[in-house]
């Protein structure tokens, strides 16, 4: 698989979970073309018997992510779920039912574990197995962690209406 391939399958994704990990769409822009230059430099590195490009490139994108928020000083809340994000499931259009700013403060009553979890989920719209690889979990911890993170946010929700 060529780089190109990987940037052109895989810049929507990381984008979408980086856009809920930070405060504006040019931060999401900035810490976007870090992450794949970050992936272009170390493309000969990475090995698909330790998981699926997706995976890597999300690491990355999470690591990257991380070091902003260290240079910032400080991490804010996650922000809107972009449009056209794919939440074809209950806690997803719970959450495109309440504006991108309803979102980000709702999303901030959360832990920051719960927080990365659900833009593991619905930002870069990865499996279970794939946000266990990611986190350096199992694939039931995984779920049984994004389980919660959902029914905390119902929780909020709830309590704001």
């Amino acid at each position: 698989m060529r780089f190109e391939d990987v940037y052109r399958e895989h810049v929507t994704p990381v984008w979408r979970y980086v856009r809920l990990r930070v405060p504006s769409d040019r931060d999401a822009e900035d810490v976007v073309s870090m992450v794949f230059e970050k992936a272009l430099r170390s493309w000969d590195a990475y090995d698909a018997d330790r998981g699926s490009v997706g995976g890597w490139v999300t690491g990355i994108a999470r690591h990257t992510v991380v070091d902003w928020w260290r240079k910032q000083g400080r991490e804010l809340p996650t922000d809107v779920v972009p449009d056209g994000a794919a939440l074809d499931d209950p806690e997803g259009d719970a959450l495109r039912s309440v504006g991108g700013d309803e979102v980000r403060r709702r999303l901030g009553m959360l832990s920051a574990r719960e927080r990365e979890v659900v833009a593991l989920r619905f930002g870069s719209e990865l499996t279970s197995e794939q946000i266990g690889a990611v986190l350096g979990i199992s694939s039931g911890a995984a779920r049984m962690l994004l389980h919660r993170a959902v029914g905390r946010l119902r929780e909020v929700m709830a309590d704001e209406r």
